[in-house]
Formats: structure tokens, sequence, C-alpha cells
């Protein structure tokens, strides 16, 4: 690998949506958020979000996911 990346856990709450059909408004459930967690390796650590990546190789990367720091609630990191 060319560079060395922290492997992490992060922790947090996502939005969820509905259905792609129209519903009628009249006894909908509601749409909570989600916890969900995310492991991957750290590429941007910065204030306003965090980039995970999946798969590095070869100069390259797979899988990129950012993460609104607002919406993060733990970030822990993992030992190889």
């Amino acid at each position: 690998m060319e560079q060395s990346y922290k492997l992490v856990l992060i922790e947090w709450v996502d939005s969820v949506g509905g259905p792609e059909s129209w519903e009628y408004a009249e006894g909908l459930e509601s749409l909570k958020p989600m916890a969900v967690s995310s492991v991957g390796y750290l590429i941007e650590d910065g204030k306003d979000y965090k980039t995970l990546v999946q798969n590095i190789g070869r100069g390259q990367v797979r899988g990129r996911i950012s993460i609104p720091t607002c919406s993060i609630i733990k970030v822990k990191r993992l030992r190889v």
C-alpha cells in the first residue's frame, strides 16, 4: 500500500426514505432515522465530514462514502 490509512469503525445516524410510490397521508407510519455502522480506511478526516473507502490497491480506491460529522456518533480505530 502506497500510503498508510487508519482502519476505522464509524457509528452514525442515516436518514430513511419511504417507498417510491404515492402514499395516503392518513395512517402513515413514522420514518425514523436509523443507526448505521461503517468500516473502512479513513482517507479524509475533515471538520465537516469523514470519508471512508472499502478497498485500496495500486494507487486506486473503491467503495467510497463521505459521512457528515454532524451524523457521527462514534469513531473507533481498529487494529489489523
